[in-house]
């Protein structure tokens, strides 16, 4: 099992996904922002970067790598305190905490993963005055945006794993396999090896989950409302990857990669409507999956960054490898596609951009020309927005280039913290909230005093 297994916990980003059409703007709601798809809309970003950003204000956070989602004026992000897996809601203008909800927590995961922690690694996602969160360990759970109050929970280990002793009563590692966990009095069932880190999607009333366990599908939808089963669909195993939303070939779509293969699956049903193999090692499936109609784009250790090319077929889907292009392969990092292009970064740290009909580079650009002495990035999720790109690296830097298909002139490079940084920010009008080890930062990119309507009072 290779070293940089223990990075897995980073990208899982992360992520949960919910109903745009339901939030007020402005709003970072889920990971990937409002479109699940990392472009920022209505972002207010300097004509000029300055050379450091001091934070608005700083909070405090337990472990984990779960992204801060915005909404309502709000930020909301989860953590572990001790012994506890936590819900938090902060004042997105001061940083106050508004309230905490908190759930007793057993999980350790392999000892590859231990770099990362056994915090949650999902990011929240709030939809229509709701928080929706996953949790390490598969606790599954709806509660009120404005307290914290549980509306419904579904703990999936205990509801679809295979039961089994629990000989100290602990949860612990089962090989290479999974982490048992506690269920019930002296009883324990599995999880996935380094815990639920992917993010769930909430659209059109489900919540749709990767799930697995012996019990149930590889993918599951849950009411929003009740938490009660909706539809169960696949019986491959599960990655590390996120579901999210689409418009393919016509029909309302839910993308997702599972351990063996990537999937369409029909929004209100659950169907397979169509299929592609892309197997990770140990599946290790982690970025999210990018779509563009007809295209869907993935990436994964090992293999190139690849684009699928959805098209109708009868009831389903015909799926056709589009193109594959190795020089943007990256294990842990998501690409971006607006504009026709696609923007990304690979494990050596160089920064990309392919375009989307052919898979050609159009430019790539690393190495001391890019980070100098530093040491260059390995994980990122790039935000777009138009016309620049935003990355936040796992070093705390942030990274502005221009995001278009002509090499980018020089790169502005801003640390923002001296702590690792596993998550993605998110971007609400000029302000960047970040989360950093064991800390949560708001930025201001623009001076707030400058964007006011000078009609108002």
């Amino acid at each position: 099992m290779k070293a940089r297994f223990a990075l897995i916990a980073s990208a899982l980003p992360l992520l949960l996904c919910f109903d745009a059409a339901a939030q007020p703007a402005p709003a970072w709601p889920r990971w990937r922002g409002s479109t699940g798809q990392g472009i920022a809309t209505g972002a207010k970003l300097p004509d000029k970067w300055p050379a450091e950003l001091k934070p608005l204000w700083t909070a405090s956070l337990g472990s984990g790598w779960s992204s801060p989602v915005v909404a309502d004026d709000r930020v909301f992000v989860t953590d572990r305190q001790d012994g506890s897996e936590r819900v938090l809601a902060f004042d997105a203008k001061t940083g106050e905490q508004l309230w905490m909800h908190s759930d007793p927590i057993d999980f350790d995961p392999h000892p590859v993963g231990a770099r990362h922690g056994n915090g949650p690694k999902s990011t929240p996602a709030v939809a229509a005055g709701k928080v929706y969160s996953l949790g390490i360990a598969g606790r599954l759970q709806c509660l009120r945006a404005d307290n914290g109050q549980r509306l419904w929970e579904v703990n999936f280990p205990a509801r679809f794993g295979a039961r089994q002793p629990l000989p100290r009563g602990r949860a612990y590692v089962y090989g290479t396999e999974s982490v048992i966990v506690p269920v019930g009095e002296g009883q324990g069932a599995p999880v996935p090896l380094f815990g639920y880190t992917g993010s769930l999607l909430v659209t059109e009333g489900l919540v749709i989950s990767s799930v697995g366990g012996s019990k149930s599908g590889t993918i599951m939808a849950f009411d929003a409302k009740t938490g009660k089963e909706a539809w169960r669909a696949l019986d491959d195993e599960v990655s590390y990857s996120s579901p999210v939303a689409a418009r393919l070939a016509g029909r309302e779509q839910v993308v997702v990669m599972t351990g063996p293969e990537v999937v369409g699956l029909e929004l209100a049903t659950g169907r397979k409507l169509w299929s592609s193999p892309f197997q990770i090692q140990y599946n290790e499936s982690i970025s999210t999956p990018a779509v563009a109609d007809p295209y869907v784009v993935v990436n994964g250790d090992g293999r190139p960054l690849t684009a699928l090319k959805i098209t109708p077929r009868g009831d389903r889907c015909a799926m056709a490898v589009a193109w594959e292009n190795r020089d943007l392969s990256s294990y842990l990092s998501s690409a971006v596609v607006a504009g026709g292009h696609v923007y990304g970064m690979n494990d050596g740290g160089e920064f990309g951009c392919v375009r989307l009909a052919d898979g050609k580079m159009a430019w790539l650009v690393g190495g001391t020309a890019l980070w100098g002495n530093e040491r260059a990035a390995y994980y990122c999720t790039p935000l777009f927005v138009g016309p620049r790109l935003l990355a936040l690296d796992e070093r705390g830097r942030l990274s502005i280039l221009s995001a278009t298909p002509r090499p980018p002139p020089p790169l502005s490079i801003i640390r923002l913290s001296d702590r690792e940084a596993w998550s993605s920010p998110a971007l609400v009008g000029s302000r960047l909230y970040v989360r950093a080890r064991e800390q949560l930062m708001a930025f201001a990119l623009k001076d707030e005093r400058e964007m006011r309507d000078p009609a108002l009072p």
